[in-house]
C-alpha cells in the first residue's frame, strides 16, 4: 500500500552506529529518507531522485550522544513541506515534492537499531497504519525480526525493511438506506465483523452491547450476533449503519486469538411482513462508507476522537451521504460462522468519583474508589479544537499523580477533541482499560465524569456475607476481579498489554464463578474456544475439569457429551507424552510468594501437574461412566490408578510428606484424592507444620490457594484457614486489603517485574465461602441432593450464603448466639438434603448428627448438649 500526504511517527533505539527511516518510497532510486547518526550526533533529511542522493538538510541531535540512544522521530510530509520532530520538538523543515509511496527502515554495516510504536497518520492525525511489532506473525516488513524484549523490529548490519501489505488501522463507518412497506411484524439482524463493531438503525445503537463480536480462535470459529430489531425499523425510509474498530487486530498480544487482516463485516437483516412475505437487507456493493471521527483506536493504547468531525445523523434517513464512497467487497475468512450463545459484554451502571486531586497545574486526578475494567464518560464544554487527554491507572503515588506502572506497554490513554459550543459528551467505543484512577489534562475541568464498568452479562446467582468486614471485602475483591476479566473471553488481566485467553487462570476460578454468577452459556462457549488446546494439565486440563464442574453445578450432561471427544483425545495425548505418568513441564502452582523474576514464578511444577493429571484422568473415567461407556470408564480408571502409583513413587517421602514438603506439595494430593486414611491424617499434619513454618502465613500459588480452605476445613483446621485468609502481613489477602486493594493482585507482593493489581486467578478460594463457610455442596449433579455442613471459625459470629440453582434457591445461614448456634437452611422444590448438625466446639465433627430433610425452610438451635428444631 502507498500513502500520500502523511506523517510517520516511530520510536527508534540505536544500539550501534545509526539508523534510517524511508518515506515516500517508490523504489531504490526514488524516495526520501531520514538518517540518524550517533557518531556525529546528527539527523539528516535527504531525497533520492533518479538514483542520485541530495541532502535536504541536517540538524544536531544531542539526543544521540549516548548509546543506546532512544529517540522519538516524527516526519510529516504534507503539501510539499517536510517537518522533522525529534522527541516532540520541531528540529527541521524543508521543501520537497509530496509524492505517493510506502515507508521503510534501514541500517548500514556495523549498525544495530530497534524500531517501536510505528504510526502512519493522515493530515488530520487519523491513524492509517499502526504496528507495535509485538508478533513475529504480523511484522509486515520485508526484513528484520521481533526484538528479544518482545516488542520492536530489530535490524542489524546492512538491511532494508520495507512495509508491505499493511493492515489499515482506521475506524470506518458504513450505511445503507432502504424503504419498507407498512406492516413489518419482525426484524432480525445477524451480524459479524472482523474487528469490533457498533450496529445502528434509524438513529440509535441497537442494545448496549460493547466490544462485539466475541473473541474466538478465528481460523476455525467465528461467532455472529443476533439482534431483535423489530422496534427499530419503521414504515418508509430506514437506515442501517455499521461502525468498525480494530478490536483484536494485529497489535493484540501474540498469545491471543487475533485478526491479521483488515476489518470487514457481514450482515443480514431479515424482515417478516404482515401479509406473510419476507425480505432481506444484506451487506453488499450498495452500501456506502466514509472515515469516522475516531482518529486512533487500540485495545491497549486507547482511542482519540475528534468531535469536530462527527457526522451527526449518519445513521438516520435525513442524512445526506453524497460525499460517502463505495464499499469494497472483502474476501471471506476461513473460520466457520456460528451463532454466539454467550451472554454479550455490556456497559453497566456508572460509578461516580470519590475524590479528586490537583497534583500539578492543569491536571486533575480522580479516584473512583474501585478498580474496574471499562472507560470514562465525560461531559465537557470549551473551545473547538481543545483537547482533553484521559489517562488511566490502577495506582496513584504519594503526591496524587497516577502511577501507570502496571499498564506496562499499554498507553491506556483516550483523547477527545472538542467541537465547541454547549456541553458535549464522550466515551470511547473501541478500547477498554483497567483502572481506579483517571488523570484529566488539557485545561478543562469536566462537568460530568463517570467510570463505566464493562463485563459479560452474567446474572448474579450467589450471595455471601458474614460478620467480618475483611472477609466481605475479600469476597467483593474476588467478584470484581472475576467480572473485570470477563469479556468475551476470561482474560488474565484488564490493564496491561496482554488481556489474553488464559486457560490456567480460568481453570482455578471457574467453580467460584459458577457459585456467584450464571456461567453456563458463557463457559459452553469457552469450551468450544479451547477444544484444541494440548499443552500441560495446569493449562489445557481446563477442557476436562470445566465440563465436569458444569455437570455437577447445573446438571449439564450435554456439556460432558459434547466435550468428551476432546477430553478423551487429550488424555491419550498426555499418556503418549508422559508414559511414566509424571508430567515434567508446565507452570505448576503459579505465582507463590517469590523473589520476583520470571524464573521464580514457577512452583512445584512436576508435582502439581502430575496431581492434576491424576484428577483429570479420574474425571474422564467418571465422564465415560456417566455417558454409559463402561469399557472406557475402566480404561481411564486404570490410567488414573497408574498415575497415582507413579505420583507416590516420585513424590512420596514417607510419614505423610510429599515432595519438598511445601504447603502446595502437601495440599495437592490431599485436595485431589491422591492420599486417604491414616496417610491423609499424617499429610495434613505435615501441611499444618509447613504453615507454622511460614509463621502462619500462606505460601501457595493459584492452585494451592484454590484448595487451601477446603483441605484445612475438611480436616478440622478451620481456625487456621481463617487466620490465613485474614492475615494482614505479607503474604496474604489481608495484606492486599490493608494496602487499599479493591481487586486481587497477580502476585502476593505489590510491585515487581510482572504485577497487575486486577488478576482473578487467586480468586478460586472464593468457592469455599459457599461450600465450607456456608457448607452448601451438591451430593448429586444439579443439586438434586444437597449436603449442608458449614464450618464455624472462632473469628466469625455469623455467615449467610445463598445459591440460585437449576432446582431453585438454596440458603444456608448460621449465627452464634452465646454458647448456642442457630442454623437456617432453605431446600428448593424437587430437591432433598442431608444436614450435618454439630456444635462449633466440635471442630472435627466427631459428634455431628446427620438429618435427612425435604424442600422448605428449616431452622435448628444447636447447643452443646442437644439439637432443637
Amino acid at each position: 500500500m502507498n500513502w500520500y500526504g502523511y506523517a510517520v511517527d516511530v520510536e527508534i533505539t540505536i544500539e550501534e552506529g545509526g539508523a534510517g527511516l524511508l518515506f515516500d518510497y517508490r523504489g531504490h532510486e526514488d524516495h526520501l529518507g531520514c538518517e540518524l547518526d550517533t557518531r556525529s550526533q546528527t539527523v539528516m533529511l535527504y531525497a533520492v531522485e533518479y538514483g542520485t542522493r541530495r541532502v535536504l538538510g541536517s540538524v544536531h541531535a544531542p539526543e544521540l550522544s549516548e548509546l543506546p540512544s532512544s529517540i522519538h522521530v516524527t516526519v510529516a510530509h504534507l503539501e510539499d513541506r517536510v517537518l522533522l520532530h525529534l522527541n516532540g520538538r520541531l528540529a527541521f523543515t524543508c521543501d520537497a515534492l509530496c509524492r505517493e509511496g510506502t515507508i521503510g527502515f534501514y541500517t548500514g554495516e556495523g549498525n544495530k537499531a530497534v524500531y517501536r510504536k510505528l504510526r502512519v497518520m493522515d493530515a488530520d492525525g487519523r491513524s492509517l497504519y499502526v504496528n507495535c511489532f509485538y508478533d513475529p506473525g504480523t511484522i509486515q516488513f520485508t526484513a528484520g525480526g521481533i526484538d528479544a524484549s518482545g516488542t520492536g523490529l530489530r535490524l542489524e548490519g546492512h538491511a532494508i525493511a520495507l512495509c508491505e501489505d499493511p493492515v489499515p488501522a482506521d475506524s470506518p463507518m458504513f450505511r445503507k438506506e432502504f424503504r419498507l412497506p407498512a406492516g413489518v411484524t419482525r426484524a432480525t439482524v445477524r451480524m459479524y465483523a472482523i474487528g469490533w463493531y457498533e450496529l445502528h438503525i434509524n438513529g440509535r445503537k441497537l442494545e448496549n452491547r460493547v466490544l462485539s463480536p466475541a473473541n474466538s480462535p478465528y481460523e476455525r470459529l467465528m461467532l455472529y450476533d443476533v439482534y431483535d430489531a423489530s422496534s427499530a425499523v419503521q414504515d418508509g425510509d430506514n437506515v442501517i449503519g455499521v461502525w468498525l474498530g480494530n478490536g483484536y487486530n494485529m497489535n493484540y498480544s501474540r498469545w491471543g486469538w487475533k485478526w491479521k487482516r483488515d476489518k470487514a463485516f457481514i450482515l443480514e437483516l431479515d424482515l417478516e411482513l404482515a401479509d406473510g412475505s419476507s425480505t432481506r437487507i444484506a451487506s453488499d456493493e450498495s452500501w456506502k462508507t466514509s472515515y469516522s471521527p475516531i482518529l486512533e483506536n487500540d485495545i491497549y493504547d486507547g482511542e482519540t476522537f475528534d468531535g469536530r468531525q462527527m457526522p451527526w445523523g449518519w445513521d438516520s434517513a435525513l442524512y445526506a451521504d453524497h460525499h460517502w464512497g463505495p464499499v469494497v467487497l472483502a474476501d471471506p475468512p476461513q473460520g466457520m460462522l456460528k451463532p454466539n450463545r454467550q451472554p454479550p459484554v455490556r456497559a453497566w451502571e456508572p460509578i461516580e468519583p470519590v475524590s479528586v486531586q490537583r497534583p500539578r497545574d492543569g491536571v486533575l486526578v480522580y479516584d473512583f474508589g474501585q478498580n474496574l475494567a471499562g472507560w470514562i464518560r465525560l461531559g465537557v464544554s470549551g473551545n473547538a479544537g481543545s483537547i482533553i487527554t484521559i489517562r488511566y491507572s490502577e495506582l496513584a503515588d504519594a503526591e496524587g499523580n497516577i502511577d501507570p506502572w502496571t499498564n506496562r506497554r499499554a498507553e491506556a490513554k483516550d483523547a477527545y477533541i472538542l467541537r465547541g459550543g454547549e456541553t458535549e459528551f464522550y466515551e470511547p467505543r473501541f478500547t477498554y482499560h483497567g483502572f481506579r484512577y483517571v488523570e484529566i489534562s488539557g485545561g478543562i475541568e469536566p462537568a460530568v465524569i463517570q467510570a463505566i464498568p464493562i463485563h459479560a452479562d452474567v446474572r448474579e446467582t450467589g450471595t455471601f456475607s458474614c460478620s467480618d468486614p475483611m472477609l466481605n471485602r475479600l469476597h467483593s475483591n474476588i467478584r470484581w476481579s472475576f467480572l473485570n476479566n470477563l469479556v468475551s473471553i476470561p482474560t488474565d488481566c484488564c490493564q496491561r498489554d496482554e488481556r489474553t485467553p488464559c486457560l490456567m487462570d480460568s481453570a482455578v476460578v471457574e467453580e467460584m464463578g459458577m457459585h456467584n454468577f450464571d456461567m453456563r452459556h458463557y463457559y459452553r462457549k469457552w469450551l468450544d474456544d479451547i477444544a484444541d488446546s494440548d499443552t500441560n494439565p495446569d493449562w489445557s486440563g481446563d477442557k476436562i475439569t470445566l465440563p465436569w464442574h458444569l455437570y455437577w453445578h447445573y446438571g449439564d450432561q450435554d456439556a460432558l457429551a459434547a466435550s468428551y471427544p476432546s477430553m478423551k483425545a487429550y488424555m491419550e495425548l498426555l499418556a503418549d507424552r508422559w508414559p511414566e505418568g509424571i508430567v515434567k513441564d508446565g507452570f505448576g502452582d503459579w505465582c507463590a510468594p517469590n523473589e520476583d523474576g520470571w524464573e521464580h514464578y514457577f512452583h512445584e511444577v512436576e508435582l502439581v501437574n502430575t496431581a492434576l493429571y491424576y484428577q483429570q484422568a479420574t474425571i474422564v473415567s467418571k465422564t465415560a461412566g456417566v455417558l454409559g461407556l463402561a469399557e472406557e470408564c475402566r480404561a481411564y480408571e486404570k490410567l488414573a490408578h497408574e498415575i497415582r502409583i507413579s505420583f507416590h513413587k516420585a513424590f512420596g517421602r514417607g510419614n505423610g510428606l510429599f515432595g519438598s514438603g511445601s504447603q502446595t506439595a502437601q495440599l495437592m494430593p490431599l485436595a485431589l484424592g491422591l492420599v486417604s486414611g491414616e496417610a491423609a491424617r499424617m499429610s495434613v499434619q505435615r501441611l499444618v507444620d509447613a504453615i507454622h513454618g511460614k509463621n502462619n502465613r500462606l505460601h501457595t500459588g493459584i492452585y494451592g490457594t484454590r484448595y487451601l480452605l477446603d483441605v484445612l476445613a475438611d480436616h478440622g483446621y478451620i481456625d487456621l484457614a481463617y487466620e490465613l485468609l485474614t492475615q494482614k502481613q505479607y503474604p496474604g489477602f489481608g495484606y492486599q486489603i490493608e494496602q487499599g486493594a479493591t481487586t486481587l493482585w497477580e502476585q502476593w507482593s505489590a510491585k515487581g517485574a510482572m504485577h497487575s493489581h486486577d488478576h482473578a486467578m487467586f480468586g478460586g478460594i472464593g468457592v469455599s465461602f459457599y461450600t465450607r463457610l456456608g457448607g452448601i455442596r451438591p451430593m448429586l449433579p444439579g443439586y438434586e441432593r444437597i449436603r449442608f455442613e458449614p464450618c464455624y471459625p472462632s473469628g466469625l459470629d455469623w455467615v449467610d450464603v445463598s445459591l440460585d440453582t437449576v432446582k431453585g434457591r438454596i440458603r444456608s445461614a448460621w449465627r452464634k448466639e452465646g454458647d448456642d448456634l442457630r442454623l437456617q437452611v432453605t431446600i428448593p422444590s424437587h430437591a432433598a438434603a442431608v444436614i450435618a448438625l454439630r456444635h462449633p466446639d466440635d471442630v472435627r465433627g466427631s459428634e455431628r448428627r446427620l438429618l435427612e430433610a425435604g424442600p422448605g425452610d428449616h431452622e435448628f438451635i444447636i447447643t452443646k448438649d442437644a439439637v432443637k428444631p
